[in-house]
């Protein structure tokens, strides 16, 4: 019944298309609809070949067509189905991992976080005895790493990943971002010796590069406990509030954690460097800063915790953010985001969305 549906509005569209669509493929009038920008005529389209199409190849185009086009839309449910329909009529092939991972993908992003894990733990066993022309595993490694390191706080577990992902990575930089998780583990852990020993390792494999420098700075920070800690988030960002609003860098200066400390602009780009480095940036602009207006609250974006500074005084960016993590000492103030209305309109964030 559902065919027969599909198969009438295929109809309507290559109607409506013109006598030479009926010349196309309905993988080529898909694509022309696509241009067209039609896509809710090119999406009747490929739901009717994935409905019916035999051959792999043509149920492959289509499933990527469809997940692109239904993801874009945020119709996340019918992105996964479409992809569990290849999974089911060709199981066991490289491009059914393939699919089984971007399915996990997707439930990470409406934030299935358990379901994505079975299925990332499902493919690194599968994948470590199937061929893997995607060199899928050590991205799926590197998933489950991050998910029992950050989200489960299971730093032990997320040891052992990491240490796989050096052993089975080819890329150089992946190696050594996993060799810099595990120092973060050892930490966690209560390690600190362990922690220090791979910041070591990695400052003398890494010269000149920006792991060298974020070795080296952690390696501070694990030799310099504060004067001050704080027990809660809430603590700090009264603190951090207070001194923002009396225009006092040297306040601020007191307050940032030792070591490395994090800046970026709008949640991405980030650069590592101790607080001296923004300390300058936040000299110069605080005291220009006549409007300010500090967030009552701490947000929780982008997966961490930060306070909302409006009204800053850089004419580019007029909007702050300051990150608070829990760390060795207690909850710390580890880095600076700058960000500005403009590039909040433009991503459509409202400054208080989840995820940072």
């Amino acid at each position: 019944m559902r065919v027969c549906i599909v198969f009438g509005l295929v109809l309507l569209v290559l109607l409506n298309l013109g006598e030479a669509a009926f010349s196309l493929t309905p993988l080529d009038q898909a694509r022309l609809l696509l241009e067209a920008g039609n896509t809710e005529k090119a999406t009747a389209v490929l739901e009717f070949l994935l409905e019916t199409a035999k051959e792999e190849e043509v149920l492959r185009e289509t499933v990527e067509l469809l997940d692109e086009v239904l993801s874009t839309e945020g119709r996340i449910d019918e992105a996964i189905r479409a992809l569990e329909v290849y999974v089911a009529r060709f199981p066991g092939t490289p491009q059914a991992y393939l699919y089984r991972y971007w399915v996990g993908k997707h439930e990470e992003e409406r934030q299935n976080f358990e379901k994505a894990l079975a299925i990332f733990q499902d493919l690194a066993t599968s994948l470590s005895s199937h061929p893997d022309p995607y060199d899928l595993r050590p991205q799926v490694i590197a998933d489950l790493a991050y998910h029992f390191h950050y989200r489960q706080k299971d730093y032990a577990r997320a040891l052992l990943y990491y240490e796989e992902l050096v052993k089975i990575s080819e890329e150089p930089e992946e190696r050594v971002q996993a060799q810099m998780e595990i120092g973060l583990c050892y930490e966690g852990l209560g390690k600190i010796e362990e922690a220090k020993r791979v910041y070591k390792k990695v400052a003398g494999e890494s010269p000149g590069s920006m792991y060298e420098r974020w070795a080296e700075l952690r390696m501070v920070y694990l030799s310099t406990p504060p004067k001050e800690r704080f027990r809660t988030k809430e603590e700090l960002a009264v603190r951090l509030s207070e001194t923002l609003q009396k225009r006092n860098p040297e306040g601020l200066r007191k307050l940032a954690k030792k070591g490395d400390f994090w800046t970026g602009v709008n949640f991405s780009e980030f650069d590592v460097d101790d607080f001296e480095a923004a300390f300058s940036y936040l000299s110069e602009y605080l005291p220009k800063s006549s409007s300010l207006q500090v967030a009552q609250d701490l947000a929780f974006r982008d997966g961490g915790w930060v306070l909302r500074v409006d009204g800053w005084g850089d004419p580019e960016y007029d909007i702050l953010y300051l990150v608070v993590d829990e760390g060795l000492y207690g909850w710390e103030w580890k880095g600076l985001i700058l960000s500005s209305t403009a590039l909040e309109t433009c991503s459509g964030e409202n400054g208080f969305s989840s995820g940072f």
